[in-house]
């Protein structure tokens, strides 16, 4: 055996090869158990597919697939066989033209030279579509996989919330790193089970798949079109098969609090889940704290839950907190953070304090650094820029027209620089926010997170995101205007203007921010990511054209 996921998963195919691999739960609920055995026919059958179809070693596709057990056999194929896929999400229910127009330029970017979808979707497509019916050749027992350590694995497009989506090369070799890192964080038990339903064109849901080959561990797969039509699916599943391990964003945690509000589940048993991470866009305290009230009564540990740090560019985990202890919070004076760019510890019922989660130590074998503007470090609790360096950090982006230099993307001594900001303490991380993010007034720094989390603590928001916090340059100063774009539910439109006066009064007290802009806002228009990220620079956008269109309202 050597160092790759694929190998791994041929290794216990040899071994043990009626160990449940994967429980699928496909869209329509119906369950499939797969043996290591199973899948390495699976992969076997598509790698004669994919060879038959003209498809080979350095070759990209785009897979289009549903959660399934087809997801499992084109994908894992296409490691076996060398073949780089790039996952995309499926159609949405939006406009039918710019989603295929969107994938015609990430397949044209990639050089793609194939879309694995299927049947319904192939007509639509801008490229030879391959359905997974016509990869399933005539078997033939893998052999020696064309995956090495040193060769890409897939490409992952990033989130592109501040921007237009890159694509991140992720080689074998990273993902290993990373995952075997993330085993030793979690202090990995040969019996834990992975329940997980994120999307699988999501970094945190894909390299999933990875972490239960390569720990050799059962994994429940469930389609996150099951979460969304019920959310309590996703803990029933944790309950039902005993799961240990189960990552989620932070809104999959508000959403599951907030249902547990309105309808008590019953004949829930969370005590087998003993790591939660909850990672992939600000972690709220808030969210944290009503997830443990809603839950631990169903025997969920208070050392479950795992505030995380990660990025594409590092294949998944950056940071993660000690699981044998509960998760941390530090409060920090809002105006120095904004002044002096230093997070001054305050009393939590300081009212101009501000929550900041601690997201942990950086992950065994790597190396993390908060620098400056000039790149020197800076001392504890000084705001700078996140740095990190190690095996599960790629090597750049897939060229294109965009592609940022080798000097924007790592340093000289060979850190990627994140773009991320944050501060240290007591060796471990604190995030607060994106560097192109940060609203600028008067000289002074806002992390829009902060700014958002304390407006709906303010309103009383029941939901999170409810408000959204950009900079607009100033038309006449040199400095930025803040807008807040404020989620219509908050308030009906006769308490509007009450709700922005108490919210105005509130930030000048706690931030020193006069003159705040308020516009009203539908939830379905504000502007995201396919993973559901706002996308501030839209946002940003879309307020620069109202206010150079009169006439035209939020």
């Amino acid at each position: 055996m050597t160092g790759t996921v694929i190998h791994t998963l041929l290794d216990s195919a040899r071994h043990t090869p009626d160990r449940l691999a994967f429980r699928v739960i496909e869209r329509s609920e119906e369950e499939f158990a797969l043996s290591c055995a199973d899948v390495a026919r699976m992969i076997g059958e598509t790698a004669a597919g994919l060879s038959a179809e003209g498809l080979g070693e350095g070759d990209v596709v785009v897979l289009v697939l549903p959660t399934s057990r087809n997801f499992l056999s084109a994908y894992l194929g296409c490691l076996y066989a060398g073949v780089v896929p790039i996952v995309a999400a499926e159609p949405s229910g939006g406009s039918s033209e710019r989603y295929t127009a969107n994938l015609r330029r990430l397949a044209e970017h990639a050089g793609a030279r194939r879309i694995i979808a299927p049947p319904p979707l192939a007509a639509d497509l801008p490229l030879p579509v391959s359905t997974p019916d016509a990869l399933r050749g005539t078997y033939l027992p893998p052999d020696a996989p064309r995956a090495r350590p040193e060769s890409l694995a897939h490409l992952q497009a990033t989130s592109g919330s501040t921007g237009v989506p890159k694509l991140a090369m992720i080689r074998h070799g990273n993902i290993v790193a990373n995952v075997r890192a993330i085993g030793e964080a979690i202090r990995a038990r040969p019996d834990d089970s992975l329940v997980s339903w994120l999307p699988l064109f999501h970094d945190m849901g894909l390299i999933g798949i990875s972490y239960a080959l390569q720990a050799r561990i059962p994994m429940v797969l469930g389609d996150p079109v099951n979460f969304l039509r019920n959310p309590m699916s996703w803990l029933r599943w944790i309950s039902h098969y005993g799961g240990t391990l189960s990552p989620a964003p932070s809104s999959a945690f508000h959403i599951c609090a907030r249902v547990a509000r309105r309808r008590p589940p019953s004949d829930l048993d969370l005590s087998t889940w003993r790591v939660a991470l909850c990672g992939a866009e600000p972690v709220h305290e808030t969210t944290m704290r009503e997830f443990q009230a809603a839950f631990g009564g169903f025997g969920l540990p208070e050392t479950t839950l795992r505030p995380v740090y990660g990025l594409a560019e590092a294949t998944l985990a950056v940071t993660i907190p000690d699981v044998g202890r509960p998760y941390a919070v530090d409060r920090v004076d809002a105006e120095a953070v904004a002044a002096k760019g230093h997070a001054e510890p305050r009393p939590a019922d300081d009212p101009r304090s501000v929550s900041m989660m601690c997201v942990g130590p950086v992950l065994p074998g790597h190396r993390l650094r908060v620098v400056d503007e000039d790149g020197r470090t800076v001392p504890e609790r000084a705001i700078g820029e996140i740095e990190v360096s190690g095996p599960s950090v790629i090597d750049g982006y897939l060229p294109g027209p965009d592609q940022e230099t080798d000097d924007e993307f790592r340093t000289a001594d060979g850190y990627l620089r994140t773009g991320d900001l944050g501060y240290r303490l007591d060796g471990e991380v604190y995030v607060t926010g994106r560097r192109k993010d940060i609203v600028i007034i008067a000289g002074r720094n806002y992390i829009p997170d902060q700014l958002e989390r304390f407006v709906e603590t303010v309103t009383e928001s029941p939901r999170t995101p409810a408000v959204v916090a950009v900079g607009v340059p100033d038309p006449i100063l040199p400095t930025e205007q803040l807008h807040l774009l404020l989620d219509e539910r908050l308030a009906e439109e006769g308490d509007r203007q009450a709700v922005t006066d108490r919210v105005g009064r509130a930030l000048t007290e706690a931030f020193g921010i006069a003159g705040a802009n308020f516009h009203w806002i539908a939830r379905s228009k504000l502007p995201r990511t396919t993973s559901g990220k706002i996308q501030r620079h839209l946002c940003r956008k879309m307020i620069e054209e109202q206010l150079t269109a009169p006439g035209r309202h939020a």
